[in-house]
């Protein structure tokens, strides 16, 4: 009994402590680093501002407002989210330092490829490719309105056997979407990278053979680029052995100046190394990389690789006159062909092979130092990664020496190529950092778009800065002497990128109001945080003029919780009002006993009428105990197969990740325990039933054992009050923070 008495003592402690103190100070605090980043924000109060001895220690330059609930400071990166989750916080920005050097064309999140490569750079300088002639061997050219062809030509003449098949039928939709990359028109939802050029779309896949086709018609295709006077070639297929007349037809392209540009392929069970003609030493081989700047999972990895590009969830062209995204080394391709033909227009005396090294020489290396078999030479650029102002822009065309072929086998036989197996919505979800991301953006995920155009001004130097703000003066004010602080003070007021708010309730959903909105820059993100306070809330009201502005301005949302952050593009959201909903299911599922947390399911409602599939992709994060550790993954609800079926395996910022375009119910398990629930269920089917003769009346049962047992039940009622607590304060200090790159705890 004297035990029982500590015990119980012992508990209400705990209680009463969760009840009167903040969560931080029940429990020892966590082993935060002085050496953690830190990120300037401004914090927007509801009403009274609190006192700046009571904030956390470790918030530094802390500065109160008079005229308005307003303070600055410099906090943690992980701390950010913990911040808006306040009751009294009402909307947190990014202090930020890097509106000077921002480019003037605006990013959507459609464009993240593009401002990645530094495709609006090469604009601003005023090269688009021009008098640059590119030449893409593909499946066909659907003529989409937003592109213009100089010209095209197709191998299945009259006299084919099996019939004409015009340049312009793109029977899968490949073609179209690699053109569109490289050249569609400026100013376009899914604008290319160098649409000034002169494109040539060379079919050599024929309809009735799907994503296959011969290296005969690889050959005729090479031929006809090399006989209309190319400048580059564009080859996203491939295949298994070596030719040696696709060789030499590529050897004979290089002789004549003429850059040839190769997927290196899509890892597959049976593929698992480089395709050809990439592997040829006179062929640039490109590999993937995600939203993040990481190796997509499924790109090809090989010491030919020379260059990385943009390859997962990259918007462009479709063959029904709109916009779809497509993943794989395809996509990556016309990314390097695009910046090839921007240095083309840029250094039109130089050679194919001086273009070639200057891209080797611009590459931002991302894997280890200099060439890998991930990343090649790095991220194919425009620009150089470290300007050199006493450098002059012509600089020595020296060509380097090219490898000699190695010896090959005789290959007479035709060789079956597939296009870049490519992957269209929903194909290739992870995000390599993931990702989430990939995002991993997820179309990834688009947020982390927003995430490295933030975080990565404020890593950067500061002489560099300073040198950029110097330039920039003399043009707009005729005062020399104006010191660099003037120029961030005007511009403080102006809309931040991302803005944290905290919603208002009404009639037990949330709401934002329009001065939220509009202090949301065009092209940010507008994250509603939810508190504890607001933790029964789980649907958010827009009105149609609300949602309009959203559009107008290209905001994407982000729903942050303690448990949970979803993306939304404002391409998924369509003129009326609209209902977000993240509700627990209501619908019955299996191992729901096994759940890693809250089974949720989303939902976008508009004009009263529920939508299932979006034409982008969002990001959905759940934030469970040690999830990354414990290998935990987010599966989703196949209602037709009654099944989990597996979503994301990627783990970033302290969360499990998963990216579709659909509103799906949602969950997370550990995937052994998963299989091992699964196989129980399995052989509880294939066992036989065995009748067992029925059992006279059941007895009562008087044994003191239960009746201690249901003592014991009823007693520890009031034990998962204190494990809810427990549990809510793991997330609040573990949980990942997605926009200013926080790292899990």
């Amino acid at each position: 009994m004297k035990h029982i008495k500590r015990g119980a003592v012992g508990t209400l402690l705990i209680f009463l402590l969760s009840t009167v103190l903040p969560a931080g100070q029940i429990f020892a605090e966590d082993d935060r680093t002085d050496n953690e980043d830190y990120l300037e924000i401004i914090v927007r109060y509801e009403e009274t501002v609190p006192d700046e001895a009571s904030l956390d220690p470790r918030f530094k330059n802390i500065e109160t407002m008079d005229v308005l609930p307003i303070q600055t400071m410099s906090v943690p990166v992980s701390a950010v989210k913990e911040v808006s989750l306040q009751e009294n916080v009402r909307r947190i920005t990014y202090n930020q330092e890097v509106e000077t050097s921002q480019s003037t064309y605006d990013v959507s999140i459609d464009d993240w490829n593009q401002d990645m490569i530094g495709t609006f750079d090469a604009w601003e300088d005023g090269y688009t490719g021009q008098n640059v002639n590119v030449a893409v061997l593909d499946t066909g050219f659907y003529q989409h309105p937003e592109i213009t062809y100089a010209g095209g030509y197709s191998i299945f003449g009259e006299d084919d056997e099996m019939g004409p098949d015009p340049w312009t039928n793109d029977h899968s939709g490949h073609g179209t979407h690699v053109a569109g990359i490289l050249g569609a028109e400026q100013g376009t939802r899914a604008q290319g990278i160098a649409p000034g050029i002169d494109l040539y779309g060379v079919k050599v896949y024929h309809e009735d053979n799907g994503g296959k086709t011969r290296v005969g018609n690889l050959l005729s295709g090479l031929e006809w680029a090399i006989q209309n006077e190319s400048d580059i070639i564009v080859i996203s297929s491939g295949y298994a052995e070596p030719n040696n007349e696709v060789h030499e037809m590529i050897q004979l392209a290089a002789s004549q100046g003429i850059l040839t540009i190769a997927a290196s392929g899509n890892m597959t069970e049976d593929n698992a190394s480089i395709d050809y003609p990439a592997a040829h030493p006179e062929v640039i081989a490109v590999s993937g990389v995600n939203q993040s700047q990481a190796h997509v999972s499924d790109s090809m990895l090989a010491s030919e690789n020379e260059l990385a590009a943009p390859g997962q969830n990259i918007l462009s062209l479709s063959t029904d006159g709109s916009h779809v995204p497509m993943s794989g080394t395809s996509q990556a391709v016309p990314h390097v062909a695009g910046v090839a033909a921007l240095l083309m227009d840029k250094y039109p005396n130089e050679s194919a092979s001086a273009i070639r090294q200057r891209m080797t020489d611009q590459a931002l290396d991302l894997g280890e130092t200099g060439r890998d078999v991930i990343y090649g030479y790095g991220l194919v650029q425009y620009a150089e990664q470290i300007p050199d102002e006493t450098v002059p822009e012509e600089e020595p065309t020296e060509e380097p020496s090219e490898e000699e072929p190695a010896p090959e086998s005789d290959n007479e036989t035709p060789v079956e190529g597939e296009t870049g197996s490519e992957e269209t919505e929903g194909s290739q979800q992870e995000d390599s950092t993931e990702d989430p991301a990939p995002e991993e953006t997820a179309d990834e995920d688009s947020s982390e778009t927003e995430e490295a155009a933030e975080e990565e001004p404020a890593g950067s130097d500061d002489t560099e800065q300073e040198e950029e703000i110097d330039e920039d003066e003399p043009a707009d004010s005729s005062d020399d002497e104006a010191p660099a602080e003037d120029s961030e003070e005007t511009e403080e007021p102006a809309p931040q990128r991302t803005v944290w708010i905290r919603p208002s309730e009404t009639n037990g959903v949330a709401t934002i109001v329009e001065e939220d909105i509009q202090a949301v820059a065009e092209n940010g993100v507008l994250a509603v945080s939810f508190d504890a306070s607001l933790g029964h809330i789980d649907r958010i009201s827009l009105s149609s003029d609300q949602i309009q502005t959203l559009k107008e301005k290209n905001v994407a949302l982000l729903v942050a919780r303690v448990d949970l952050e979803w993306v939304i593009p404002t391409s998924n959201l369509s003129e009326g009002n609209a209902l977000l909903t993240f509700e627990p299911t209501r619908q019955a599922v299996t191992f729901e006993e096994i759940t890693k947390g809250k089974i949720l399911t989303f939902g976008i409602e508009q004009e009263g009428q529920q939508l299932a599939s979006f034409p982008s992709h969002m990001t959905y994060r759940f934030f469970t105990p040690a999830a990354e550790y414990n290998q935990d993954n987010l599966y989703q609800w196949n209602e037709t197969d009654e099944s989990w079926e597996l979503l994301g395996d990627a783990y970033t910022k302290g969360g499990v990740v998963g990216v579709t375009t659909e509103t799906p119910t949602l969950a997370v398990f550990n995937p052994e325990e998963l299989g091992s629930a699964r196989a129980d269920a399995e052989a509880e089917k294939e066992e036989p039933a065995v009748s067992e003769p029925e059992q006279p009346e059941t007895e009562p049962v008087e044994t003191e054992e239960e009746d201690e047992s249901a003592f014991l039940d009823g007693n520890s009622s009031g034990l998962p009050v204190v494990l809810s607590s427990v549990v809510v304060v793991i997330l609040s200090v573990s949980g990942g923070f997605y926009f200013f790159g926080g790292k899990a705890k």
